[in-house]
């Protein structure tokens, strides 16, 4: 992934980029592109120093924070290299005072109108979805249409006012995009990823191809992480308005979990420590996408990030005009992942969630192997537990 040719003696400017997470994956790359430096020198990165990026989102557990300043440590030592954090606040109009000012200034005029919006069932979603490929007229899919229609009335004066007086800049990147958005992420609508990581992260790389110059990503994915991950290339490459190519390299595509900790074992480095802890995440504390075992242990371990996402679900329940309106907090675990109130689409609190994760399969009675599990880490304290055979 070196610059590549332009014509006899002339090369492409490239950057190189390391996207860290934290993660075992994300440094089993930096440990590549270590290697490679070492192996290389500096020649086969066009004699631009690789940047390693780290985006802050604020939801972070305190372990994995304290994980990424060890490395960096190392990685000074190795070869003199840093770990920038990124953040969404370094991003103008994404979470600072101008984009809560555009919030308040929409908010009151919107939730002053009485609200409508159809709920479509999924035989109406597979219609909606053939008009949309030209399979069917929009009035062939209209005029089967019977969903039910939610309406929203008007929302209190009260209760707009102690939203807007609530819409100001937190610091806290995920939580400001929660309060922005008047929800948390869902599993469809992921801007917890794409605000709080990769709209930092290219706010750092689109000078560069402004420039004319092109950047490589070094991107810790793997083929085997899910179905969708796996339809991706191990490369790929969109030319910028600039002319410069923003290139995603995924040089552990088809790595295997333990081929990813194998090589962080060879150079000695230790693993991220959640991973002992149950964590098969260990980005947000807790990922939207959590387990049902992972959560039951999250809540067992770290108190003080339950009782930070229970204060988060409060203050973004106030600033969303269908909870605001309910009086009930906004839920940060989407319905796909936790079963919640059929009443409520399916939502459910990190409280319930937690209660839930407690019980055995069905949901409905607590398992007594969970109990006993809790007993005994009141008892003896909580042991290594890693899916990943680490604690052997």
């Amino acid at each position: 992934m070196a610059e590549a040719p332009e014509g006899r003696g002339m090369r492409i400017p490239v950057q190189h980029f390391v996207s860290l997470s934290g993660g075992k994956d994300s440094q089993a790359v930096l440990c590549l592109m270590v290697e490679r430096i070492e192996r290389k020198g500096l020649d086969a990165f066009g004699n631009r120093v690789p940047r390693v990026l780290f985006a802050d989102t604020g939801h972070e557990n305190p372990i994995t924070l304290d994980h990424v300043a060890w490395l960096d440590g190392w990685l000074r030592q190795r070869l003199g290299l840093h770990i920038e954090t990124v953040s969404a606040n370094d991003v103008p109009g994404l979470t600072d005072a101008v984009a809560f000012d555009r919030k308040r200034a929409m908010l009151r005029a919107e939730w002053s109108k009485e609200k409508r919006r159809t709920r479509h069932k999924p035989a109406c979603n597979q219609r909606r979805i053939a008009w949309k490929a030209g399979a069917i007229t929009k009035n062939e899919w209209l005029s089967q249409c019977d969903c039910p229609v939610m309406v929203s009335p008007p929302v209190p004066d009260h209760l707009i006012d102690r939203a807007l007086a609530l819409l100001h800049p937190t610091g806290i990147p995920f939580l400001d995009v929660a309060m922005l958005h008047g929800r948390f992420s869902s599993t469809k609508v992921r801007f917890c990823t794409s605000d709080t990581k990769l709209t930092p992260l290219m706010h750092r790389k689109r000078p560069l191809l402004d420039a004319g110059i092109s950047v490589v990503d070094w991107i810790g994915e793997r083929a085997d992480e899910s179905p969708a991950r796996a339809k991706k290339p191990p490369i790929q490459s969109v030319r910028h308005p600039s002319g410069a190519r923003n290139v995603l390299y995924r040089p552990i595509f088809r790595w295997t979990a333990a081929e990813a900790f194998a090589i962080s074992d060879r150079h000695g480095l230790r693993h991220n420590p959640l991973y002992r802890m149950g964590m098969s995440r260990v980005g947000c504390s807790t990922c939207i996408m959590v387990r049902k075992r992972e959560l039951r242990l999250w809540a067992m371990r770290f108190p003080a990030e339950v009782e930070r996402v229970r204060e988060w679900e409060r203050l973004v329940g106030l600033v969303s005009r269908r909870t605001a309106a309910l009086g009930t907090p906004a839920s940060l675990l989407p319905a796909p992942m936790v079963p919640g109130d059929p009443e409520d689409h399916g939502r459910t609190t990190i409280d319930k969630a937690i209660d839930w994760s407690r019980t055995g399969r069905g949901g409905r009675n607590y398992d007594l192997l969970t109990d006993l599990e809790r007993q005994e880490a009141e008892d003896g304290g909580l042991l290594c537990d890693s899916e990943y055979g680490l604690c052997e």
